[in-house]
C-alpha cells in the first residue's frame, strides 16, 4: 500500500517555496513546478480511494514523485547559484520541463480513464 501521507508530507516544502518566491524572476519554473504538484496531488486523491489502482500504480506514483522533486531541486539552484551557471541550470529545467513533467499528466489521465 502507497503511504499517501509521506508523499505529501515530502512535498509541502515545494508548496511553501512555491507561496514564498519572488514573482517574476522564475515564473515559468515555478508555475510547472506548480502544476506539476497540484496534478501529483490529485493522483494521490484519486488512488486514495481506490486501492487497487493504486498498487497497480505504486512505481508511476514514485517516478513521478522523484520527478517532482528533481524539477524542484533545479528550480532551488536556479535561485541560489551565480549567474554564469544559469544557462546551464535552465537548459536542464527546460528538457525535465519537456520531457519529464508531462509523465505526470499522463498518469493522472490513465487514472482517470
Amino acid at each position: 500500500m502507497i503511504d499517501f501521507r509521506s508523499y505529501v508530507e515530502r512535498n509541502q516544502k515545494i508548496i511553501d517555496f512555491l507561496n514564498d518566491v519572488t514573482p517574476g524572476y522564475i515564473d515559468k519554473y515555478t508555475g510547472t513546478l506548480d502544476y506539476a504538484c497540484a496534478r501529483f496531488n490529485s493522483i494521490l486523491l484519486k488512488l486514495s480511494q481506490d486501492v487497487l489502482k493504486a498498487d497497480e500504480h505504486r512505481n508511476d506514483v514514485e517516478k513521478c514523485f522523484d520527478i517532482i522533486q528533481n524539477f524542484y531541486l533545479h528550480t532551488v539552484r536556479l535561485t541560489n547559484t551565480h549567474w554564469l551557471l544559469h544557462p546551464i541550470i535552465k537548459l536542464i529545467l527546460h528538457y525535465k520541463g519537456k520531457v519529464q513533467i508531462p509523465k505526470i499528466k499522463l498518469l493522472l489521465e490513465k487514472i482517470n480513464n
